[in-house]
């Protein structure tokens, strides 16, 4: 019998849209517990996800490479190596679609939250992932982040 894989293989899907195609990339999973979630009791949560056969709450992060007319944009760059093992593999799914990071010109961040922009750099070195790459946030975005009163509600 032969031996169970040890990793997933990079997730990547292209869609067409008129001329523009986008790659869906997959950065891995984070696992969550249900104290994350509001306004239901834990023991429900557990009841529900028991029936459902679902051990955890295991949540999908996913960005985006949008090709058009030979320019290269990211949308979102996952986790990076802030998250734990199970997330933070977006380079090796760029890799497996062909693309260095050093091929991206643009990154549009939706927000700030670490699974969407924690791959802007390597957490042990503090190098930029990206380094050709122009960063697009909405201005909201950073002036949020460091408001310690905002971080504190």
């Amino acid at each position: 019998m032969s031996n169970a894989p040890a990793r997933q293989i990079p997730g990547i899907y292209h869609r067409r849209v008129g001329d523009i195609m986008v790659t869906a990339l997959s950065d891995g999973t984070l696992v969550r517990t249900a104290d994350m979630l509001r306004d239901i009791a834990a023991g429900v949560v557990e009841r529900l996800f028991a029936e459902a056969f679902r051990p955890a709450i295991v949540i999908s992060v996913n960005a985006f490479l949008i090709r058009r007319a030979e320019r290269l944009a990211l949308v979102e760059t996952g986790s990076g190596n802030y998250l734990g093992a199970t997330a933070g593999h977006l380079l090796e799914s760029l890799a497996a679609a062909g693309v260095s990071p050093a091929e991206i010109e643009t990154i549009l961040l939706t927000h700030m939250h670490p699974d969407h922009s924690a791959g802007l750099t390597d957490l042990a070195t503090g190098r930029r992932n990206f380094v050709n790459a122009e960063l697009v946030v909405h201005e909201n975005e950073p002036r949020h982040w460091n408001d310690d009163a905002a971080m504190a509600r």
